[in-house]
């Protein structure tokens, strides 16, 4: 019994030699079902979330309350300001010997992207 999620198919192989030169993966049904199901329900959970946390904001806003506290969490008003950020595209285009000397490359794990069409 095969437990791979992922099938590769063969589309086209050269004839003169041989060689593979369309490869084609396919992810399981019953798996891409599940990611599509699951990720359906984190968007909803999500939107639902909002709209919690939004209404949450404005009262307290509205009753000046920095902050609520119960025995399952603590939530913090955090009043708006302002952010400074450093255009770093702008920078490389303008100083690019500079911006090479001051950047460094930090290693990034694998992941995977899902979307949900």
């Amino acid at each position: 019994m095969n437990n791979d999620l992922i099938e590769t198919i063969i589309n086209e192989v050269d004839d003169a030699t041989g060689e593979v030169t369309e490869l084609r993966h396919f992810l399981d049904f019953e798996t891409s079902k599940k990611i599509r199901e699951f990720e359906k329900q984190v968007k909803l959970i999500k939107e639902q979330e909002d709209i919690l946390k939004k209404r949450i904001l404005e009262e307290m806003e509205r009753k000046h309350i920095i902050k609520l506290e119960s025995s399952e969490l603590l939530i913090s008003y955090i009043a708006p300001t302002d952010r400074e950020t450093f255009d770093s595209k702008k920078f490389k285009q303008d100083h690019q010997d500079l911006y090479d000397e001051y950047v460094s490359m930090t290693p990034v794990k694998s992941s995977i992207r899902i979307k949900v069409y």
